[in-house]
């Protein structure tokens, strides 16, 4: 494959929802990432403004942990990351 489609195929889809408790079922899929539960939080559900600040600021987290996971041979393919904030 050329670089233009590796690029194109390694590309990561990110999204930010805020789910309640009683309708969260666990799986197996989970990310150790550090956030800013400042920027990332349940009241970003309203507002599209700092929801679209969140989503950004979990796209460059969730990207740098990939790029240092590639580096050590721990990185897991998954053609999208969720961000979850919870609300009860």
């Amino acid at each position: 494959m050329d670089k233009k489609k590796i690029t194109k195929r390694s590309k990561i889809k990110s999204f930010v929802k805020v789910y309640n408790y009683s309708h969260f079922m666990p799986t197996r899929y989970s990310v150790d990432i550090p956030l800013d539960t400042t920027v990332i939080n349940k009241d970003v559900s309203g507002d599209p403004a700092p929801k679209h600040k969140a989503w950004q600021e979990a796209k460059v987290k969730f990207k740098e942990s990939r790029r240092l996971a590639r580096t050590n041979g721990s990185y897991r393919s998954c053609g999208f990351f969720c961000l979850s904030c919870f609300s009860h």
